[in-house]
């Protein structure tokens, strides 16, 4: 299985992998053939801002990536590529809903999904929302933890689909769900988590899992963390190669 690698913002394919060793190394005890590509993404960021049009851009970087390259079974993402790669699925979903999914499974690291991305697709954004996002990058532009707030929600807003942190996901269109198996791995002390939970509320639930570790805006490195992280690359592997999921 073939496997894209895409760091986060400010950072380098070499940087990402060095931070993965002891998770790579893991993942070799698995009896599955893995391959990975890291690849570096122009100026180590794939976009200066959040907004659509900025995104977008990024989007055709992408799909470039994706038309030049053999196909990929799955894609591990950190950061803002999360943040790209989630979109691009949406909107493939949304636009191009009659081509098939450019990955069988998704692993996010403290991803998150741009709301002006969701206002664009229609997503009923409420200005909550919006203030969550802005708190929680002020409290990471300050070097602070979570706000005492959204670590009180944090709970709620995970199970919660009527509120997750101020978007209401039973709301939203089929096809705004991501269909793909998909794995969210968050840090409790990462300001930015609020981001992470929007994500994972806006995958299907039955195919996804969540694992929070104890450290913040980073890939998990603990020996218990990497066994977990391994386990459930392993899931979304099983889920994605089980025959009914090619039907959905």
């Amino acid at each position: 299985m073939k496997i894209l690698c895409l760091h986060g913002d400010d950072q380098n394919a070499k940087k990402f992998q060095s931070e993965l060793a002891t998770f790579l190394s893991k993942l070799k005890e698995l009896d599955v053939d893995l391959s990975f590509d890291f690849i570096d993404v122009p100026r180590h960021k794939f976009y200066e801002t959040g907004d659509v049009k900025d995104v977008r851009t990024a989007h055709e970087w992408l799909e470039k990536k994706l038309d030049h390259e053999n196909p990929y079974d799955g894609v591990l993402a950190f950061s803002q590529s999360a943040a790209l790669v989630s979109s691009f699925l949406l909107y493939r979903q949304w636009y191009d809903h009659e081509l098939p999914p450019p990955f069988r499974f998704a692993i996010w690291i403290s991803g998150n999904v741009p709301l002006e991305v969701l206002k664009d697709l229609g997503v009923p954004v409420s200005k909550e929302a919006d203030g969550v996002v802005a708190q929680a990058r002020l409290q990471r532009g300050q070097g602070l933890g979570p706000s005492p707030a959204h670590t009180a929600k944090a709970r709620r807003a995970v199970w919660n689909s009527d509120d997750c942190f101020g978007l209401n996901l039973n709301r939203l269109p089929l096809e705004l769900k991501i269909r793909i198996p998909t794995v969210h791995v968050w840090g409790e002390k990462d300001p930015m988590f609020p981001g992470s939970v929007h994500l994972a509320g806006l995958c299907d639930p039955y195919i996804k899992k969540i694992h929070v570790h104890q450290g913040a805006h980073e890939v998990p490195r603990d020996g218990k963390d990497v066994t977990e992280l391994a386990s459930l690359v392993e899931w979304s592997i099983h889920r994605a190669t089980w025959p009914g999921q090619t039907q959905l």
